[in-house]
């Protein structure tokens, strides 16, 4: 796994924006390329003095994108998606040869901070109502609280059983910017109902639930302080209330939370077992 920084970007290769690292490009003139977070337009970087890697810098400077580059001139930011026109598209085709480089979205880390996702989607082409269906998925608010709700069979906390409405949060369980599309993000089975201090240590990969016979048992990071842990709640070994779930939903459940794991030990770099 990769820690997606500004050393990687995307450029339009064979008419698809692939990730590659930014010194793959030097020398490949006439390619589109842009931030791989908020798809501004940006400018390559070569080799520091001081032996620093390639980068690439925001063309206007982003406070909000967590890849910007500590240099430039700070200027007041207007997000605008690079444009791609069909000549664009044809011209992305001479650089086939750039492909062998490339990076896979599975290889990439990149929690995403909610601004620059909320940015995202203000700027697709998804309806009004459809952008506020995954702004409000984003939050763990809407459509994708009810999703989470229906599949798990109750309004509590899936590790807790705490029923107190105000303190739970839908969880996205594959990581947001890592979902193939809309319809992945506001999936059901994508996602947990916790407390909010359990959402946002699992948002972070400091938690995570392994398989342990027909159960899910909840996993700390091995820095977590335990003691500290069960005072607020949460106790390594505690299951999940998975009882209500189909076995449909379970499957694609089971599916997502390999891919939180996967995180999970790469950040922790342990296996588990």
């Amino acid at each position: 796994m990769i820690q997606l920084t500004n050393s990687v970007c995307e450029a339009l290769i064979c008419g698809v924006w692939r990730l590659i690292p930014v010194e793959s490009l030097h020398g490949s003139t006439g390619i589109l390329r842009r931030c791989p977070e908020c798809h501004a337009s940006i400018k390559l970087m070569k080799l520091g003095k001081e032996g620093q890697h390639p980068y690439f810098e925001h063309e206007k400077r982003n406070p909000a994108c967590s890849l910007i580059s500590a240099k430039g001139k700070a200027v007041k930011y207007v997000h605008s998606s690079v444009n791609v026109s069909e000549k664009d598209r044809e011209d992305s085709e001479k650089f086939e040869g750039l492909l062998s480089l490339c990076i896979s979205n599975n290889d990439m880390i990149n929690d995403g901070e909610m601004g620059e996702d909320i940015i995202d989607v203000s700027d697709s082409t998804l309806s009004d109502l459809e952008k506020r269906h995954a702004i409000n998925a984003r939050i763990g608010l809407g459509t994708f609280k009810e999703a989470v709700i229906s599949v798990w069979g109750s309004e509590t906390c899936a590790l807790t059983l705490t029923p107190v409405k105000e303190m739970l949060v839908a969880s996205h369980i594959k990581v947001w910017r890592n979902c193939e599309n809309t319809a992945e993000r506001l999936e059901g089975a994508n996602g947990i109902l916790l407390c909010a201090h359990i959402d946002k240590l699992f948002e972070k990969h400091r938690i995570t639930f392994r398989k342990v016979g027909r159960e899910y048992r909840l996993k700390l990071a091995d820095d977590l302080d335990s003691s500290l842990m069960t005072q607020l709640g949460i106790n390594e070994g505690d299951a999940l209330a998975t009882g209500r779930m189909n076995a449909a939903d379970l499957e694609k459940f089971e599916d997502n939370l390999a891919h939180h794991q996967k995180i999970f030990n790469h950040l922790n770099d342990k296996e588990i077992v």
